[in-house]
């Protein structure tokens, strides 16, 4: 290929293509902790991650290709198979043993992409979707020991049908061995991961903790208005704070008004009308790594409800048991719709806010705001709320 291309090629060994899965596991989802299994033709590398950096590598000769041939072939010897992978899972070390599993490869996201499509799941992305593994292991299972005519018929896509039943034997095979609850299904792989070691070379293969690559690049894409990107963060996270005693919301969901405040503005780049709901679709498909699928529609719906009534939608608890309540993600849309109209305000805005037991918010500035006291009384709030303006010298 060297001679014949004049392309410079380097062989890597299984350890290496492990540590490749690893970086771009650890700095492009949205979990710190776990361990990568990716399942190739001939080997199954892991990576044991623990806060966003690797501890230990390994890599074992058994791939889905490689069962294939011996196991599944001429006999269709499942058992012979189980008992070849059970003699590999014995070099595994015993500290690789996680709850969270990555899920690295093309036999994971063909698995994952056929559960998403049964659960009728509303967001098409596969990199970041979860998996139960006990509600789940039963249809690897299945999958497994499927007679190869029958694999069209339960949803195998036709470029899998030749190796993902012994791709979902090595799979339910490596869960088990390491105790895994969770399998987090990754969009990347060995190739992010070697463009990731050579940007971050100087930087322990990892990413500064304040960085997210998908906020940069929604950054440089979409030309955006820092400025006031910005200040509306600002001031959302400061009402945030000063309703506290009505809301009495979590860190996380004041993780998700600081993201969703500093990108609200985003859907204004297409067109000024219906921007809300530009900006929401931006988003939904913009913010894919060190994202969950949770955090991306929370973030989404705050940004196309931003200060109108989030309405009830069965396509939410189909996400996840884990989406914030609606109550709560009405109370961060009216925060972020209260941050957005002071901030259209003229002139450098200086303002306090203030808290009175009789779930009144006195806003002090020593700017007029007309049009923001006319647009404050069109918001949707969550619960009553008295707004007062008072105007300071």
């Amino acid at each position: 290929a060297r001679r014949e291309c004049g392309l410079s090629i380097k062989v890597i060994d299984g350890k290496k293509e492990a540590l490749y899965g690893g970086i771009a596991c650890a700095n492009l989802l949205h979990y710190k902790d776990g361990i990568t299994i990716d399942i190739g033709g001939g080997s199954t590398e892991c990576a044991l991650i623990e806060d966003g950096k690797i501890i230990d590598l390994i890599s074992l000769n058994v791939g889905t290709i490689r069962l294939k041939e011996l196991f599944f072939d001429k006999e269709n010897n499942i058992q012979g198979a189980i008992t070849f992978i059970q003699e590999q899972l014995k070099s595994i070390p015993s500290h690789f043993k996680h709850e969270r599993v990555f899920g690295v490869g093309g036999t994971i996201r063909a698995l994952s992409k056929m559960i998403m499509k049964h659960k009728k799941y509303p967001i098409a992305e596969v990199h970041g979707y979860e998996i139960d593994v006990a509600q789940n292991l039963k249809f690897f299972e299945k999958v497994s020991h499927a007679s190869l005519d029958k694999l069209a018929d339960i949803g195998v896509p036709p470029d899998r049908i030749d190796n993902i039943r012994s791709g979902a034997l090595i799979l339910q095979m490596f869960l088990t061995h390491f105790n895994a609850k969770d399998i987090i299904t990754s969009g990347v792989g060995v190739r992010e991961g070697v463009y990731l070691s050579d940007l971050l070379r100087g930087h322990k293969n990892t990413f500064p903790k304040a960085f997210n690559p998908s906020i940069s690049a929604i950054e440089d894409r979409f030309m955006l208005d820092k400025k006031y990107a910005e200040m509306t963060r600002r001031e959302s996270l400061k009402i945030f704070d000063t309703l506290f005693p009505m809301h009495k919301l979590d860190e996380q969901c004041k993780k998700l008004l600081n993201t969703a405040s500093y990108l609200s503005s985003i859907g204004r780049i297409l067109n000024f009308y219906n921007a809300d709901k530009h900006g929401s679709y931006f988003l939904l498909n913009a913010l894919e790594y060190g994202f969950s699928h949770v955090e991306r529609m929370s973030i989404c719906l705050l940004v196309e409800y931003s200060g109108k009534k989030i309405p009830q939608d069965e396509n939410i608890g189909h996400i996840s048991d884990m989406m914030p309540k609606l109550l709560s993600l009405q109370w961060l849309s009216f925060m972020l719709a209260l941050a957005e109209t002071v901030c259209r305000g003229e002139g450098n805005l200086q303002i306090r806010y203030e808290y009175i037991k009789s779930k009144t918010l006195k806003i002090y500035t020593a700017t007029d705001l007309y049009l923001a006291r006319e647009n404050i009384s069109k918001l949707h709030k969550p619960e009553p709320l008295n707004i007062e303006f008072i105007k300071t010298f």
